[in-house]
């Protein structure tokens, strides 16, 4: 049976290609290895006067060499903070519940910014300048193919029904804050959500498009994908990409 759904998905992504390749639209294959990836969530606001510096940290990344394979950043901005005087731009609500929700199921002890996730656990070794955890399980090969807007999806590990979480991160934005507790600063953030959306599929293979999202001038955009167990938060595995933006 695993074989045979194995083989549904090897031909559900050739079909893809081949389309993409008889139509002469480009296409953009990506996937992750066997092994976990880490996905490093970082919970922050605008209007958190010890965020940037956390921020500064995670930017690191954008020259890492195993980046979307190994590591994939995601900068997710709450809302809490903007009554200080800022409002966040970047900043939503959904983004606040994620944090609440790994509050409520003791995954994080509190609810604060700076505050870092590393695959579903709370991770403090920012603080202490501590080494990222490491992860060696093999939990099978998430794989995605971007034709323009079309997106698929396929991960060969179908033990269960998982759901599908689809991120548009802009990277090389600058705000100039102007009140609130980081006043007068200029600040450049990378891999922030500025899309994030979820999808349910019974296979483990999904045909979706692009969440749609505002474009920011001098930004560099990437998608970041990754599965979670159906209604739950915790990545199991993630891959992601650069887009290049027409």
């Amino acid at each position: 049976m695993r074989r045979f759904c194995l083989y549904l998905l090897l031909l559900g992504s050739l079909i893809f290609s081949t389309f993409a390749e008889l139509s002469g639209e480009k296409s953009l294959e990506f996937q992750s290895p066997d092994e976990e990836a880490h996905v490093l969530e970082l919970f922050t606001s605008q209007g958190c006067s010890s965020c940037p510096s956390a921020e500064r940290w995670v930017s690191q990344f954008m020259d890492h060499p195993g980046l979307w394979t190994e590591i994939v950043p995601i900068v997710f901005h709450v809302d809490y903070w903007d009554r200080l005087g800022w409002k966040d731009p970047f900043a939503s609500k959904d983004n606040t519940n994620r944090q609440y929700s790994y509050s409520r199921s003791g995954d994080i002890r509190q609810v604060y910014t700076p505050c870092f996730v590393s695959n579903g656990n709370e991770w403090r070794g920012y603080f202490d300048q501590g080494s990222l955890p490491r992860y060696k399980e093999k939990l099978g090969v998430l794989k995605g193919t971007l034709i323009k807007e079309r997106l698929a999806v396929s991960f060969n590990n179908p033990k269960e029904d998982l759901d599908l979480h689809v991120l548009v991160l802009g990277c090389d934005l600058q705000t100039k804050v102007r009140s609130g507790e980081n006043r007068g600063k200029l600040l450049k953030q990378q891999f922030v959500s500025l899309a994030h959306e979820t999808h349910k599929a019974n296979d483990n293979d999904w045909k979706i498009r692009l969440p749609d999202f505002d474009k920011k001038e001098g930004a560099r955009y990437a998608l970041a994908l990754f599965v979670t167990k159906r209604g739950l938060q915790t990545p199991i595995q993630a891959t992601g990409t650069w887009l290049a933006m027409e």
